[in-house]
């Protein structure tokens, strides 16, 4: 039996809202992980969920991930994200109109944009509606890409190396971000092959940049320097860890590692991880250093290189998992903004 608020503790978030509108068919979540640091911000992801269930997880896991972007990127803003829940009788316009209506009340504390699944036309209905809504799908999929190839380079960096021309980089997914990483790469010198459930597509981008594709089953551990997961999440467990022949790990995909033993384990075999919160922060980047702190996103993105190579460099020496280094960087960060709110009273 489904009980909401033991998957609600499960699943490590402080606040979900759950929304349905009869007229419309919307059945969303809206998950508000932390604001400590500023207004909760992350984008909505659009699937059909084999389960409610299914559903609130991700949305925990989603806006955690985003709570630790916001902190680990200097930004004035914590942690948010929203699933719609896909099912054949959703009027598709009118329930993102109503998910705006939403949005709306929540008076600029959740502040979102496009993720997995949501079409530009889908935010553009949330505008109609709200403010509080990102409409630059391409922008913000340019600034992840630039995040995810500085961290690459910072792996390239802790390894000895100058830069990216000769190294072999596998990209999973060949989407906005994974197309984009795929150019750049290749542009900067890197030999790139890439891979994606839609084979054509991967065909089509490895012609086009003078590289070389892959099946999708086969990409993670195809004999490279560097995996950059730009796809789904948890594609890293522990049974896959040992057929890795790459070095680095390091890609735009949420949550890449399937739970906490794989950044040991990774540690263990000497494989270099970029935290995927970390790697991919460049959208909310974007859109919050713009819209909440006028301030110039690029400078935060490039210091993203600096930032990697910080916990890169801690790993090795202390010989411990970078996703943890991070997060504990991520948190403190969070921490001494409320010890100063305890100490102001």
């Amino acid at each position: 039996m489904f009980d909401f608020f033991e998957e609600l503790s499960s699943a490590g978030a402080h606040r979900i809202l759950a929304l349905q509108d009869k007229g419309s068919g919307l059945r969303a979540f809206i998950a508000l992980d932390d604001t400590t640091l500023g207004p909760a911000c992350g984008g909505i992801r659009t699937l059909a969920y084999n389960s409610t269930a299914e559903a609130l997880t991700d949305v925990a896991k989603l806006a955690s991930a985003m709570t630790l972007k916001c902190a680990i990127a200097g930004l004035d803003a914590g942690g948010g994200k929203a699933v719609v829940i896909l099912h054949p009788d959703m009027d598709r316009a009118a329930a993102f109109r109503r998910l705006g209506d939403f949005i709306e009340d929540l008076g600029g504390l959740f502040r979102t944009a496009g993720d997995l699944g949501t079409t530009n036309e889908d935010l553009l209905q949330i505008a109609e509606r709200t403010s509080h809504v990102n409409t630059s799908s391409n922008q913000l999929s340019t600034a992840t890409g630039q995040g995810i190839v500085n961290c690459i380079r910072a792996c390239a960096i802790e390894r000895g190396l100058t830069g990216l021309s000769g190294l072999h980089i596998a990209v999973q997914g060949c989407g906005l971000i994974g197309n984009g990483v795929a150019r750049s790469l290749a542009a900067q010198g890197a030999k790139v092959t890439v891979a994606d459930v839609d084979e054509n597509k991967a065909k089509i981008l490895a012609n086009e940049i003078g590289g070389n594709w892959i099946t999708a089953d086969k990409i993670l551990t195809t004999d490279v320097d560097i995996i950059s997961p730009c796809a789904v999440g948890g594609v890293v467990t522990p049974q896959i860890v040992n057929d890795i022949r790459a070095w680095a790990i390091c890609g735009g995909a949420n949550n890449q590692l399937s739970d906490k033993s794989v950044d040991a384990l990774l540690a263990a075999r000497g494989i270099a991880y970029v935290p995927d919160f970390l790697a991919s922060s460049g959208a909310v980047i974007d859109g919050i250093a713009r819209t909440v702190m006028n301030s110039d996103p690029n400078a935060f993105i490039a210091r993203l290189e600096e930032t990697a190579l910080l916990i890169l460099q801690q790993a090795r020496k202390e010989g411990s998992g970078t996703d943890a280094i991070g997060r504990a960087l991520a948190l403190s960060r969070i921490n001494k903004v409320n010890l100063r709110a305890l100490q102001t009273h």
